[in-house]
């Protein structure tokens, strides 16, 4: 790690190598399942932790806790998976003990810096990074940034941020942010449509046509962000297709959303999205077979630097399709 002095020529090289992203002001954070006075302290401008409070032993009076995702803080960092891109380096801890918290924005670590410099020391240099004032500088903290692989440890140094960096403290990744912005999204299954519709009969080996119904959230596209301290996420769905039972066995996968029938149609089939049975569903439940249909989304998502895609899949509510035979009748 570097010492203070002499790192004025690196911070605009820190500047550049690790972008500042300025997010919301960090909030106290709550013990006990958000009741106040529990006794636990969150890292230092950490605004939320998760304490595990199963096992491990620790934790006692005086006792100062580690933070989630530090390897022997009997906690963890839930899901959430750090990488480097740079020289094929991979998968890396979100925390080390040595350089402190991962941040995927310039994928380097971050670690407040002890004891942090005085305003008037004369061997700091603020850079590009300077507070607009001195009491915007106490709200911040300078940091000692580790850049690991590829001799990038060149591109480090320190600098000062008005709010910690993404990921410090165990934060979210870029990609559980755009999980978060899926749940936003309130996705559905596909809202059938079908000719027959329910209470009509159609005819074994004539055409059914299917389609959903279309809304955005049934079909797309939804868009939904979801913020950090310091990164903002944002995510775009679209059905890719959607895989329909038809409760006669068969099946059918429509990548479109299928046209909805009109009279003038007559008897021909369906586009781009049909299905013909072969048997009559007098034997099914209710006189009638049973349609289902699992849509397929795919979400696309950039932000903190970083970009990605996302597979999840919707249940639709089932439909009745009621199909007959058609009778010859002789005459006298």
């Amino acid at each position: 790690m570097l010492s203070l002095r002499g790192r004025g020529a690196l911070l605009a090289a820190a500047a550049v190598a690790v972008p500042l992203h300025l997010g919301l002001a960090a909030a106290p954070a709550a013990a006990d399942g958000g009741k106040p006075g529990g006794g636990v302290t969150c890292p230092e401008l950490v605004p939320d932790c998760d304490i595990n409070a199963e096992g491990g032993g620790g934790g006692g009076k005086g006792e100062k806790p580690k933070p989630a995702g530090d390897p022997g803080g009997g906690g963890g960092a839930g899901s959430a998976k750090c990488y480097i891109e740079w020289d094929n380096i991979g998968e890396v801890p979100c925390y080390d003990a040595d350089m402190g918290w991962f941040n995927p924005v310039g994928q380097c670590y971050w670690e407040i810096l002890e004891p942090q410099p005085a305003k008037d020391a004369a061997d700091w240099e603020w850079g590009t990074a300077a507070p607009a004032s001195d009491a915007e500088r106490a709200k911040g903290k300078v940091y000692n940034v580790t850049c690991p692989g590829g001799g990038r440890e060149l591109a480090g140094g320190s600098t000062w941020s008005l709010n910690p960096p993404p990921g410090f403290g165990g934060g979210p990744t870029a990609e559980e942010l755009a999980q978060e912005a899926i749940k936003k999204m309130r996705l559905l299954g596909a809202d059938i449509g079908s000719a027959p519709k329910a209470g009509k009969t159609g005819l074994v080996g004539m055409p059914v046509w299917i389609w959903n119904n279309k809304a955005p959230r049934t079909w797309g596209p939804v868009t939904a962000s979801a913020s950090a301290p310091g990164i903002t996420v944002t995510a775009t769905a679209n059905v890719k297709k959607i895989a329909y039972t038809m409760g006669d066995g068969g099946s059918e996968v429509c990548t479109t959303a299928g046209t909805p029938y009109e009279k003038r149609f007559g008897g021909q089939p369906s586009p781009d999205c049909g299905y013909r049975y072969t048997k009559t569903s007098s034997s099914q439940p209710g006189k009638a077979f049973t349609v289902t249909a699992i849509t397929t989304w795919t979400v696309h998502w950039a932000g903190g630097g970083q970009a990605g895609d996302i597979t999840t899949t919707r249940e639709a509510e089932p439909a009745q399709i009621t199909i007959g035979e058609a009778q010859a009748v002789a005459k006298p």
